[in-house]
C-alpha cells in the first residue's frame, strides 16, 4: 500500500511540473493583476518593507502579507522573472493536488477513488489556470485545503485527534494572512455545517478547539492590531470596508452579478471535467434521500457553505469560489470509480460520448472562426496544430470506448487541456502585447534615463509601474478612482488632462486607440504627437508642447 502511494503521488507530481510549472516564463506578468502582486512584493522588498503592502509609493491595504511575502522570496530565489513570480501559485497547486489525494485517501479508503480525485483537479482547466497566474487565491485555497484535511483526520482518527485540530487552526491562520477573516470563516462554516448535520457540534466545545482557537488568533492578529495602530481608520475603511464589506453589498464588476455567474464557473472551470461533475452532483443528490457516507456530506458542506457565502456578494469574480474546487473534484473522482468499480459503464461511456463529441466541434470551430481572432495570431500553424491533436485526442478515446477499455479511455480524455496548453505556448509571443504592458515599456525611458510620469488608460496603470518604475497618470474623463483607489493621479476632466500634459516638457504616454484618437482630435494644435510603437492595440507616444512663434 505504502508503495502505491509513493507510486501515485510521484505520478502527481509530475503531472504538476508539467501543468503548474511548465512554460510560467514564456509571458511576462500580466494586467491588472499579476503585476499588482509582484510590485507590491517589488516596492516591500525596497523599502525593507515587512509588514506593510506598497504600490506607487504608498502603504495599500487590499491584502494581508503572506502573498507578497513568498514572491519575495521567490524574487530571491530566481531572480525578479515572471517565472519567480508565478513559482509559489504553482507549488501550492501541486500540493493542493496532493492533499486531495491524502483526503480522498483518509475519506474514501480508496486507492483509486483519491487517485481520480487529484488527477481531476490536476487537470481541470480553472484550477490549472489558477496554479499559472500570480493571485492571492490559488494559496489562500490550498490553505484551506489543509486545514479541512486536518480535522478530517483529527476527527475521524483519535490518534490524531489534537494534531488535527492545531493543523487546522494552524492553516485558518495562514489563510487569514492570505486574504483575510474569510480565511476562518470558510473552514470553520464548513465544520459547523458539517457537525451540525452529524449531531457532533459537542465537539467545538472540546478544550482543543478551544486551545486551537486561540491559537490560531495569536498567530493571525498580531499583522492586523499592528496595521490598525500604525495606520488607524485608514486601514480600518480601506480593509474592512472597501475591500470586504462593499464586495458584498456592490458590484465591482457588473457584468458578473448574475445568480447563475458562480454555477457556470464551477462547471465550466472543471473542463474537461465539467459533465462528469455535473452527473455526479445529481447522482449525490438522489441519492441523499438514504444514508450516504459522512465524507460526501463533508464534501457537500464544504460546497455549500463556499458557494453561499459568495453568491450572497454582489462582487463576484471566478477565482472567489477557487476553494470549493478541491470538493468538487473529489465528488467528480468518487463517482467516476463508483461506476466503474460496479461496472455501471453506461453512464460513464455516454459522458465520453458527449465529451468526444464536444472536442470534434472544438477542433472545428477554431478554423472557422480564424477570420475573427486572426489579429491576435501570427499564421493559421497553430490553429490547425490544435485542430489536428484535439482530433487525434478523440479519436484514440473514441477506440479505446468501442473496445470497452473505459477506465484507458476517459483517463485519456482527462488530458484535454494538454493541446489547448501547448497552442498557447506557440501563439504566447504573439498574444503578449495584449495582456502586458512589457512590450510597450521598451519603448518608453526608464526611471534610470529619464524621470516623467507617464500617461496611461486606466488598465494599464500597475503594469507601466512594475515595467518602469515610473510614476503614471490616468487619463479617464468622466471616470473615478479605483475600486481600490490608487495613489495617482486620475485626469478625468478635460482641465486635469490638459494641466497634465502642460506641466511636462514632454510626455509618455501608453494608451488604448480611442484615447489617442481622444487628444489628437482635441489637442493637435497645442501638442506634437509621435507614435513609438504600436503593441497590440495599444499607442505608445511621445507629446510634446507646440511652443508659439
Amino acid at each position: 500500500m505504502n508503495q502505491l502511494v509513493l507510486k501515485r503521488s510521484a505520478t502527481l507530481l509530475l503531472l504538476c511540473i508539467f501543468f503548474f510549472f511548465l512554460g510560467n516564463n514564456l509571458a511576462h506578468l500580466t494586467d491588472p493583476d499579476e503585476v499588482f502582486y509582484a510590485q507590491t512584493a517589488k516596492e516591500m522588498a525596497s523599502r525593507h518593507q515587512c509588514l506593510t503592502p506598497y504600490i506607487f509609493n504608498q502603504p495599500q491595504f487590499e491584502k494581508p502579507p503572506l502573498t507578497y511575502w513568498f514572491i519575495k522570496l521567490a524574487f530571491v530565489m530566481f531572480g525578479q522573472t515572471s517565472f519567480a513570480a508565478r513559482f509559489f501559485p504553482a507549488v501550492f497547486a501541486s500540493l493542493g493536488v496532493l492533499a486531495v489525494y491524502i483526503l480522498g485517501l483518509l475519506g474514501f479508503g480508496s486507492q483509486p477513488k483519491a487517485f481520480w480525485s487529484a488527477f481531476i483537479l490536476c487537470t481541470a482547466g480553472f484550477y490549472v489556470g489558477m496554479g499559472k497566474t500570480v493571485f492571492t487565491d490559488m494559496i489562500f485555497a490550498v490553505f484551506i485545503l489543509y486545514a479541512l484535511l486536518s480535522f478530517y483526520l483529527g476527527v475521524y482518527n483519535s490518534a490524531y485527534k489534537v494534531k488535527g485540530i492545531i493543523a487546522f487552526y494552524f492553516f485558518t491562520a495562514l489563510a487569514v494572512l492570505t486574504k483575510g477573516p474569510l480565511g476562518l470563516f470558510i473552514p470553520l462554516g464548513i465544520v459547523v455545517i458539517f457537525l451540525l448535520y452529524r449531531r457532533q457540534l459537542s465537539l467545538l466545545t472540546d478544550r482543543w478547539f478551544m486551545v486551537g482557537f486561540v491559537f490560531c488568533l495569536s498567530i493571525a492578529l498580531p499583522w492586523y492590531v499592528n496595521m490598525i495602530n500604525q495606520y488607524g481608520q485608514a486601514f480600518i475603511h480601506e480593509f474592512f470596508y472597501n475591500d470586504h464589506w462593499r464586495r458584498i453589498i456592490q458590484a465591482e464588476h457588473k457584468g458578473n452579478d448574475h445568480f447563475f455567474f458562480y454555477p457556470l464557473t464551477m462547471i465550466g472551470g472543471m473542463f474537461p471535467w465539467s459533465l462528469f461533475l455535473i452527473a455526479a452532483l445529481v447522482n449525490l443528490f438522489k441519492r441523499l434521500k438514504w444514508p450516504v457516507k459522512p465524507f460526501e456530506y463533508f464534501l457537500l458542506s464544504w460546497i455549500l457553505v463556499v458557494f453561499v457565502i459568495f453568491q450572497v456578494a454582489h462582487s463576484k469574480l471566478s477565482s472567489y469560489i477557487l476553494p470549493m474546487f478541491p470538493a468538487l473534484a473529489l465528488l467528480t473522482g468518487n463517482f467516476i470509480e463508483e461506476k466503474l468499480e460496479t461496472l455501471e459503464h453506461s453512464m460513464i461511456k455516454k459522458l465520453s460520448y458527449v465529451l468526444i463529441g464536444f472536442l470534434v466541434a472544438f477542433s472545428i470551430a477554431p478554423v472557422a472562426a480564424y477570420k475573427a481572432y486572426r489579429f491576435y495570431l501570427p499564421s493559421l500553424v497553430p490553429v490547425y496544430w490544435l485542430s489536428a491533436s484535439l482530433l487525434a485526442l478523440a479519436g484514440i478515446s473514441l477506440t479505446l470506448l468501442v473496445k470497452q477499455r473505459i477506465r484507458q479511455a476517459v483517463m485519456l480524455l482527462g488530458f484535454s487541456l494538454v493541446p489547448i496548453l501547448l497552442t498557447a505556448f506557440m501563439v504566447i509571443s504573439s498574444l503578449e502585447p495584449h495582456v502586458s504592458m512589457y512590450e510597450a515599456c521598451l519603448y518608453v525611458p526608464s526611471a534610470a534615463m529619464h524621470k516623467t510620469i507617464i500617461l496611461t488608460s486606466k488598465p494599464y496603470a500597475r503594469g507601466i509601474r512594475y515595467y518602469t518604475d515610473q510614476g503614471v497618470a490616468v487619463m479617464d474623463l468622466n471616470g473615478t478612482n479605483y475600486f481600490s483607489p490608487h495613489p495617482i493621479p486620475i485626469l478625468n476632466t478635460k482641465e486635469k488632462l490638459l494641466a497634465f500634459l502642460k506641466s511636462q516638457p514632454e510626455t509618455f504616454a501608453i494608451l488604448k486607440q480611442s484615447h489617442y484618437e481622444y487628444l489628437k482630435e482635441n489637442y493637435a494644435s497645442d501638442f506634437q504627437f509621435r507614435i513609438l510603437k504600436v503593441s497590440g492595440r495599444n499607442y505608445v507616444l511621445k507629446i510634446a508642447s507646440i511652443k508659439p512663434s
